[in-house]
């Protein structure tokens, strides 16, 4: 009777879908039901094979294929602006792309200008630049400086925080010596430098850096200690917490790079370094579970493999980024810097979703979002962002439940501009519904 009632509350979801945009109608495989939303832009395949006592056909425990089909459409919905253009402004390529929202809702875009090449730090002069939005991301200011380097340096890797209480803006950032870089910046040395400057006037004015360096990295053992990029977030409990990878030690004896949190109780005037997770990561970004655990979402660093995708690393902490758990595998991922935000749900659904942005593949190609309704145990629907070449992602809430992403893409290649792309709260609440098919079903 049971499994009768969830195949019942399945179909009224699916003509919920039908009214309020989507659509069903037969694939090209007799057994297979298409699923559609039009409005939202997403395709589903799902099992038609279903037994009221066994569940769907080659699957266990009733529980059917949620897994998205590659023909995600185009959604007429999002609305894009190109904010930095390669070869604008006096630059050769904008990178690295950071999106944060004040207090009063200005928008502060943060990217690295790199003046003569596309390579990373050591490799040419970058500094970092910003625009501010004050109309939800449609309208942006001129090219702004916010780290001018000396000759030859290189500033890296904004990430930012915003203070909820009161309002102000954290930004840490990377400073690299001249043919230094992650992967040959010396311990006991500033090589690899860790900055931070603030805001108190929602992005209008910034304070002089602050050298955070020896409380960001082991001084004396890690040659460099990266942040983010994108975000950080600060706690139920006002604890600031960065994302950060720098060199580390593994329970094999090997020494490659792994993910940790920087921290601060007293609103960044001191910072903590937590424990590294035990697996080869780099860039990651951090958020808070309903619970106050917190869960890192890393960047896979395997073995090269042209004919296989490795997952992405998944760990929890349950002490606010002191320690971590033993990693688990994550999405399935071409390697690359995602985002991963918290997403308030009114109502009676007392449990937030998680929202995820990265890359679909082939290759750098293809940014996707990603909807968790279990606090990031799966991510079962996804939804086209852009189609085409596509790398970086940040992303950040905006006014009255819309989510905004900064995003690096283009036509020819992922670098030609950084994009911001606002999706609608419908957007999200229909890919939510279609996230609760899973778990009735289920």
């Amino acid at each position: 009777m049971n499994k009768n009632w969830k195949v019942i509350a399945f179909f009224c979801l699916l003509w919920l879908l039908t009214v309020s945009g989507g659509y069903t109608h037969e694939g090209a495989n007799c057994n297979i039901l298409q699923v559609t939303n039009e409005r939202a832009g997403i395709i589903y395949s799902i099992s038609r094979d279903y037994d009221f006592h066994r569940g769907f056909q080659g699957t266990s425990h009733g529980e059917f294929n949620m897994k998205p089909s590659s023909k995600l459409r185009i959604n007429r919905d999002l609305e894009h602006y190109t904010i930095f253009r390669q070869g604008k402004d006096g630059y050769f390529v904008y990178r690295i792309p950071s999106i944060s929202r004040a207090k009063d809702g200005t928008l502060i875009a943060i990217v690295e200008a790199r003046r003569d090449n596309h390579v990373d730090p050591g490799g040419g002069h970058i500094d970092l630049v910003y625009k501010l939005s004050h109309d939800g991301g449609r309208n942006w200011s001129s090219l702004r400086i916010f780290v001018k380097s000396p000759e030859g340096w290189s500033a890296s890797n904004p990430t930012v925080v915003v203070e909820n209480s009161r309002g102000r803006i954290l930004v840490l950032y990377n400073v690299w010596m001249p043919g230094r870089g992650g992967g040959n910046s010396r311990p006991g040395t500033l090589d690899s430098q860790q900055w931070m400057r603030f805001s108190e006037d929602n992005g209008t004015t910034w304070s002089d850096g602050e050298d955070i360096t020896h409380q960001a990295r082991d001084y004396k053992n890690w040659g460099s200690a990266v942040f983010g990029p994108g975000h950080g977030i600060e706690t139920k409990t006002g604890r600031l917490v960065i994302p950060v990878n720098a060199p580390g030690k593994f329970d094999d004896d090997s020494s490659k790079t792994a993910s940790f949190a920087l921290y601060s109780d007293d609103g960044g005037r001191s910072w903590k370094r937590g424990q590294q997770i035990n697996v080869f990561t780099t860039e990651n970004q951090i958020v808070e579970l309903d619970d106050g655990r917190l869960i890192m979402n890393a960047r896979q660093k395997d073995k090269p493999d042209i004919f296989f995708i490795y997952p992405r690393w998944v760990a929890i902490s349950n002490d606010q980024g002191e320690t971590w758990d033993e990693p688990k595998p994550g999405q399935l991922c071409p390697e690359i810097c995602a985002s991963i935000i918290s997403y308030p749900c009114s109502g009676n659904n007392k449990i937030n979703l998680l929202l995820w942005s990265g890359i679909k593949g082939p290759g750098r190609s293809n940014l996707i979002l990603q909807l968790s309704s279990d606090q990031g145990k799966s991510f079962p629907v996804e939804l086209l962002i852009g189609p085409g070449p596509a790398a970086y992602s940040d992303m950040t809430l905006l006014d009255k439940g819309d989510v905004g992403i900064l995003w690096e893409g283009g036509k020819e290649k992922s670098s030609d501009d950084i994009i911001f792309t606002r999706i609608p709260r419908e957007v999200i609440m229909n890919l939510y519904l279609l996230s609760t098919l899973n778990s009735i079903v289920r």
